[in-house]
């Protein structure tokens, strides 16, 4: 996928997080294995916790730090 905000290439991965840990990133289709977790690789610092577990199929441009992922509101 091409970043609408830079043009560049970006890089699909997975957002995931189990509510007692950082929310991560991994490149490709798995998520963060527990040693990154452990040390803080691929974390998201934006991120909530909550006492849920998720994964998230994203896209992110290194460059300019940006991240899209489809979703749906239900209201």
């Amino acid at each position: 996928m091409i970043c609408p905000f830079c043009g560049k290439e970006m890089r699909k991965g997975i957002l995931s997080g189990d509510g007692r840990s950082a929310v991560t990133w991994k490149e490709g289709d798995r998520k963060a294995p527990l040693m990154d977790r452990i040390v803080g690789t691929g974390t998201v610092t934006a991120a909530k916790h909550t006492l849920t577990t998720f994964t998230i199929e994203s896209y992110f441009c290194a460059d300019c730090r940006k991240m899209l992922f489809d979703t749906d509101v239900t209201t």
